[in-house]
């Protein structure tokens, strides 16, 4: 029994030194943040995120970490780490998201991050972030009768984390580039036909100087069906003519029909 008094006494003891010396010291407060590289966000933007708890007791920033990131990174299109080195101070590691394409859906037009992430055009934050760059690949347009491709639960303060399905509109675009469509491709519009989900390629310049490619959200006959339509429309995919739509949408990779926008 004496020895739990004494080590209750000692316990006190030390609990009541170290209070005291945080009174006398701050030697629990935040000592500093490193934000590397510096200027991706002005770090005035860093530290008003910071709980104030930290402030006074800086390992409170490590419990609330979690939080602490999903301000950043739910407001601004960043990708935000945080690192403790050292007794109160930290290193913030913040990195602009890569938008691999603009997406036209519900009205607006949205930026989409190759890691999946999604926010829109014009959103005010986009200005605060150094290094963002815009992409310049043909607009995807993602029709109302397709899934919603963001999850309103997920949103932070105007960043979304995106249900789109980025691994297979990857695959859209590196084959629009690998056939050497890209300059012939204005908008990616990806929609569903007869229950079926289709790519719709519109060509030309978005003035209707083109015609239009209807294909298989899948990817494997596109590289054929590109050699088969040249013998008919000599040239790039530019070169289908204004108001006629080329539907590849058949069982036989080879087969595809040539109509008028008109008579469908």
């Amino acid at each position: 029994m004496r020895k739990w008094k004494a080590r209750l006494l000692m316990l006190s003891f030390l609990c009541g030194a170290m209070y005291f010396a945080e009174q006398r010291y701050d030697y629990f407060r935040l000592r500093g943040l490193e934000i590397v590289p510096p200027g991706i966000l002005p770090d005035a933007t860093v530290w008003q995120s910071v709980p104030r708890s930290a402030e006074r007791f800086w390992p409170s920033l490590v419990l609330n970490k979690r939080k602490f990131v999903m301000e950043i990174e739910g407001s601004y299109p960043v990708e935000m780490k945080l690192k403790a080195t050292g007794w109160g101070k930290y290193m913030v590691r913040i990195v602009p998201l890569e938008p691999m394409l603009y997406l036209s859906w519900n009205s607006n037009m949205w930026l989409v991050s190759s890691n999946g992430r999604m926010w829109r055009a014009d959103l005010q934050s986009n200005a605060s972030v150094k290094g963002l760059s815009l992409p310049k690949k043909p607009i995807l347009a993602w029709d109302s009768g397709l899934a919603m491709p963001i999850n309103p639960d997920t949103q932070g303060g105007g960043i979304f984390r995106s249900s789109l399905p980025i691994a297979k509109i990857k695959k859209w675009y590196d084959m629009i580039g690998e056939i050497g469509w890209e300059d012939d491709v204005y908008c990616v519009l990806a929609k569903k036909i007869d229950g079926r989900p289709v790519v719709q390629l519109l060509l030309g310049a978005g003035d209707g100087s083109a015609g239009e490619l209807v294909l298989k959200e899948d990817t494997e006959n596109w590289a054929s069906l590109a050699v088969a339509l040249g013998k008919v429309f000599p040239g790039t995919a530019a070169a289908v003519p204004k108001g006629m739509v080329v539907n590849a949408t058949y069982a036989d990779s080879m087969t595809f029909t040539v109509t008028s926008r008109d008579k469908r």
